[in-house]
């Protein structure tokens, strides 16, 4: 078959790239750089995919075993840790699969919303209607095998199981049924049900319509379906059994027979009861009152927050798992207590989708996420160690469960606007941003408003809060001025004051711009005429600065062709960069995917000629190999600290983190 005029083009586009690279290829950049990483606990090495040691990046439910092993559970981690077992600070490195036959969930069949443990067995309800059974040593990480799957008659919300029995919660019911091949042994109807557990002595307790309730009495676990069904108090109108909890989100039993309750309200706490009696009776809190809610952010170890579940082991050490969904945009923090409530171990996933952004005034020492506020300390270095979580941005308890950070995720970029410090967040599909100001007597970020503009992927921030929109309608650069915030604490911006300019002539698209201010330099990324584009949200073949741009002669002072993956495309081409970045004397570019093992490359350019200086990729005896993919419009962001350091900040998605590069172009290996 004939190569299209699309295809010519392209390749030669890819040539004339490949034209400003040296002879051998890709190569360092000049002086020395490390690599290392921030939003994960772990790094991501260990092994191919499949294994390998991270964090998942959410959790909807915990369980936890007798010997203190905690079993987390989400409908999707990007790298396929549905399942993840966490015990002494550790994470299991092979992930649990149940692999062949058809594929009914992510995470090699183990994408779910409920799970549970009992004995040598794991419970996992996927979101396919597959209940799986996995055999384990209980203690061990890496024993789990799959043993055999029974369909199911819909998606369950809570799975418990104890003494072989199974109950399986959906939202308008609750089945008992035995474990040893699935078997039913009655139905309870009970509305609005979002967990479920067993206590010691057989009762069947709920979470429902936010009410904690027992369903099914000890010892009637046996009963059938229309007995059970016609029972009064089950249909009468919910109400809670436990009063004090405001928010209850997630249940369990104590191994000494405690009920444990996540309040997820005002009180931010894990709650105890004694289940002895028909009325329980609260017998203990874990946390402190408020938790990070009332100390406006600032996190310490017992203060917890949007808390998804908690549970005790024999010894009596308690687990806590927090996120602010149980999808991996919610992020997921697991802490572990003494009997005395100090602190064991931590562990975090805070990275989705997300980018990171740099505080630039502070000198990079402050590093914002979407939901997290973290201290960087450049003398640490051993890679992983520079990063210290000071806060959580987001509040748990007044931001609705629509806000935006909750439900999906984003490159951060964090700037003074009218004096106040900001946090601006953009999406996969770039459109603009949605802006959260800090209130001004804690570190959370409050919704303040958005600026948004559908199929538009050209946008830059001054350090005081102007928009550059380079894709603005009518084939037209714009700039946007800061005007006021509003006493409603949203943003607006002078569209009156606007300033706008046509693209360049030989421009068919602009795909991303960045204006220098003090030089009055723009750059310019997109396609010349005639040059088909070779996917969406990409940033195209060409590179150009322009000076004096607003204030002066403007001249076209470079033009530069830009790397791609060689074979990148849905069609097998070439494909261009995603992400640009600016700081001190140089561009970065950062590519879409790797080019091989250790292979994904963000490469840097001159800003005062255009030429290629070197390529950054990971060290894959840091962060292992198979790492690099950049979904994000900004998911480079880069720094240039008093001292000449460079700090490149690079969206990694696979395994939950940020990588971090440091790179000193005046230094020797």
């Amino acid at each position: 078959m004939k190569n299209s005029t699309r295809d010519i083009l392209i390749a030669a586009l890819a040539m004339a790239a490949a034209g400003t690279l040296p002879a051998a290829g890709f190569q360092p950049p000049p002086g020395s750089y490390r690599t290392s990483w921030l939003g994960n606990s772990f790094p991501g090495d260990g092994g191919p995919n499949g294994f390998g040691y991270w964090v998942q990046n959410g959790a909807d439910e915990i369980e936890v075993s007798p010997d203190g092993t905690v079993i987390a559970g989400t409908d999707w981690d990007e790298a396929g840790r549905c399942v993840g077992l966490y015990k002494d600070g550790q994470v299991n490195r092979g992930l649990v699969k149940r692999e062949g036959g058809r594929e009914t969930a992510w995470g090699w069949n183990t994408g779910n919303r409920a799970l549970a443990v009992d004995g040598t067995n794991l419970f996992v309800a996927n979101t396919g209607q597959r209940l799986l059974r996995f055999t384990w040593t209980p203690g061990e990480l890496d024993s789990a095998k799959f043993a055999e799957e029974f369909e199911m008659p819909g998606q369950a919300v809570g799975l418990a199981a104890r003494a072989g029995t199974l109950a399986v919660a959906y939202t308008n019911r609750v089945e008992l049924r035995r474990a040893t091949g699935f078997v039913a042994l009655s139905s309870v109807p009970v509305s609005g049900v979002s967990d479920v557990a067993l206590a010691p002595d057989g009762a069947v307790w709920v979470i429902a319509s936010n009410a904690v309730r027992r369903v099914v009495e000890a010892g009637t676990a046996g009963q059938d379906a229309a007995r059970d069904a016609t029972n009064p108090a089950l249909l009468r109108a919910p109400v809670s059994l436990c009063p004090e909890v405001a928010k209850s989100t997630a249940i369990s039993f104590a191994p000494d027979g405690r009920l444990i309750v996540c309040d997820d309200g005002a009180d931010q706490q894990v709650k105890f009861y004694d289940v002895s009696q028909p009325q329980p009776r609260l017998i203990g809190e874990f946390g402190e009152k408020g938790g990070l809610a009332a100390a406006g952010g600032s996190v310490s170890p017992r203060r917890l927050f949007a808390l998804r579940g908690a549970g005790t082991d024999t010894a009596g050490n308690l687990y806590v798992a927090m996120g602010f969904s149980g999808g991996p945009q919610g992020n997921l923090f697991l802490r572990s207590f003494t009997p005395a409530g100090e602190l064991r171990w931590e562990l975090h996933s805070a990275a989705f989708v997300d980018g990171y952004g740099f505080d630039a005034d502070s000198d990079g020492r402050w590093i914002y996420g979407r939901t997290t506020i973290w201290e960087m300390d450049y003398a640490q270095s051993k890679p992983g160690k520079e990063a210290t979580l000071r806060a959580i941005s987001l509040d748990p308890v007044t931001t609705p469960p629509e806000d935006w950070r909750r439900k999906d995720a984003g490159t951060a970029l964090f700037r003074q606007i009218g004096g106040r410090p900001t946090l601006l967040m953009m999406n996969m599909l770039a459109c603009g941003f949605r802006f959260y100001p800090f209130a001004r007597d804690s570190r959370f970020a409050r919704p303040g408003g958005q600026f948004l503009a559908e199929n538009a992927w050209a946008w830059d921030v001054e350090p005081e809060g102007t928009l550059w929109w380079g894709d603005a309608p009518g084939r037209q650069i714009r700039r946007l001025p800061f005007g006021d915030w509003q006493p409603d604490g949203s943003i607006a911006y002078a569209t009156n004051r606007s300033e706008t300019w046509p693209w360049p002539d030989d421009f068919d698209r602009v795909t991303r711009v960045l204006y220098d201010p003090k030089g009055d330099m723009l750059f310019l990324w997109g396609y010349p005429k005639g040059t088909p584009e070779e996917s969406w949200g990409v940033i195209g073949f060409e590179a150009r600065r322009y000076d004096g741009w607003r204030h002066g002669k403007r001249a076209l002072r470079w033009r530069a062709a830009m790397p791609v993956n060689a074979t990148g495309s849905e069609k097998g081409g070439p494909l261009t960069g995603k992400s640009v970045a600016r700081a001190g004397d140089y561009l970065f570019v950062g590519m879409v995917k790797a080019d091989g093992p250790g292979q994904h490359y963000v490469h840097i350019y001159s800003q005062a000629t255009g030429d290629y200086v070197g390529s950054l990729s990971p060290d894959p005896k840091v962060v292992g190999e198979g790492v690099g993919w950049i979904d994000m419009v900004m998911g480079v962001q880069a720094h240039r600290r008093q001292d000449g350091e460079y700090l490149v900040l690079v969206e990694e998605d696979w395994r939950g983190k940020n990588l971090l590069y440091r790179w000193k172009p005046g230094a020797k290996d």
